[in-house]
């Protein structure tokens, strides 16, 4: 085996392939920057961003909060960091959290404080508008990344 072979280079996403492989149709929507607890991953660097240490992780940092609650990024026209915005941000598809949890579930994580439902909800709507737009019944048949990828 060759070195190259056992150490193979890393792969380095452009933020403008992120933002296409996590396209979410968020239309303005905030939701999730109301309240978060978005962790920072291995491959963000945290001096880059305003933290504090999670509360539902020990020793895992995320992203620093307004007095209100707030993601401290969270601007009046949407986010201010949107560009070089952590990967779990990027990542954030509330139709995602709707396709792998029961409104029941949801229900439970409500109660237990690990979700807001009204992300719940959007992620439910956005489905269904999804399913409308191509020519579905089943929103949980819809594509996730919008008219474009009706299968």
């Amino acid at each position: 085996m060759t070195t190259e072979e056992a150490n193979p280079p890393a792969v380095v996403l452009s933020t403008a392939l992120l933002d296409r492989l996590y396209e979410v149709p968020c239309g303005g929507c905030t939701r999730c920057c109301h309240g978060d607890a978005v962790r920072l991953l291995s491959s963000d660097d945290p001096g880059q961003y305003q933290t504090e240490t999670h509360p539902y992780m020990p020793g895992a940092l995320m992203l620093a909060h307004a007095p209100n609650g707030d993601c401290v990024y969270l601007g009046p026209q949407g986010c201010t960091i949107h560009a070089t915005k952590p990967h779990m941000c990027r990542e954030m598809d509330c139709r995602r959290i709707v396709q792998a949890i029961t409104w029941t579930q949801a229900r439970k994580l409500v109660a237990r404080g690990g979700l807001r439902m009204d992300i719940w909800r959007r992620g439910k709507e956005l489905l269904r508008s999804n399913a409308e737009l191509c020519g579905g019944t089943s929103a949980t048949n819809a594509g996730l990344s919008g008219r474009k990828d009706c299968k």
